[in-house]
């Protein structure tokens, strides 16, 4: 039976979205344990904060795309695009700014130059390759604390960065791949980039009759489980950021 896909709808609760409003606050939550206060979704990292008189909820970025959350800035009534456009800013930002405190924490447990080859990169591209990734992440294991792979994002949309992902040893692929998406992961195995430890090979007996029959009947009856964005520091609520 295949799976059943997850349903996003919004608690009774929530009403209208357009009578909700955006406060411009994001909460970027590393461990991935927030819950969506709209459609209730756990394992979110980043959330958006949203009042309706004296309420307030986060909301995931999921939500934040589906619904009409109203936009208010300088008391002045936006539309959607430019709310979306506002948010999109905002968060690209403070996942910018997530990384590179996260980079700072590795290079004062683990200096190296290779990571100093990294930083620029990532300064660049706002994006890690997977030899920057596997670089920087091998040496995220010096951290006192754990850290969550998945806050970077890996480039493996091109050819060349799909390939230079397959480059990688089996080690360095296996470092790199918790924190790729489901879509990049499907794409690489296709590709037969997948770590050996994430390729599975089912085997049959040779003779399913005869190895059925080694076995006898079950006579067991079966049994039926804040980091915040500033938004003060925005220029313009008119600006596509």
């Amino acid at each position: 039976m295949p799976m059943a896909r997850i349903r996003y709808t919004l608690a009774d609760a929530v009403g209208d979205p357009k009578t909700w409003a955006y406060t411009w606050e994001i909460a970027d939550d590393v461990t991935f344990a927030s819950t969506c206060g709209f459609c209730g979704q756990d394992e979110q990292r980043l959330t958006y904060e949203v009042t309706r008189d004296e309420e307030s909820l986060w909301i995931c970025q999921r939500c934040v795309g589906r619904y009409p959350v109203t936009g208010i800035w300088d008391g002045e009534l936006l539309d959607q695009a430019i709310t979306r456009a506002n948010i999109h800013g905002l968060t690209a930002r403070q996942k910018q700014r997530t990384c590179q405190e996260a980079i700072k924490k590795i290079q004062a447990v683990a200096p190296d130059a290779a990571l100093s080859e990294v930083v620029v990169y990532f300064e660049r591209n706002l994006q890690l390759s997977p030899q920057c990734a596997a670089v920087l992440f091998t040496a995220m294991a010096a951290l006192p604390e754990p850290l969550d792979p998945r806050i970077f994002d890996i480039q493996t949309r091109s050819k060349a960065h799909q390939d230079e992902f397959g480059a990688l040893d089996d080690r360095d692929r296996s470092v790199v791949w918790p924190a790729l998406s489901p879509q990049q992961r499907r794409r690489l195995s296709s590709l037969g980039y997948a770590p050996s430890i994430h390729t599975t090979k089912r085997t049959r007996p040779s003779n399913p009759r005869n190895a059925q029959s080694q076995f006898p009947a079950s006579s067991i009856s079966p049994l039926c489980e804040p980091a915040t964005s500033d938004a003060t520091t925005e220029t313009s609520a008119k600006t596509i950021l």
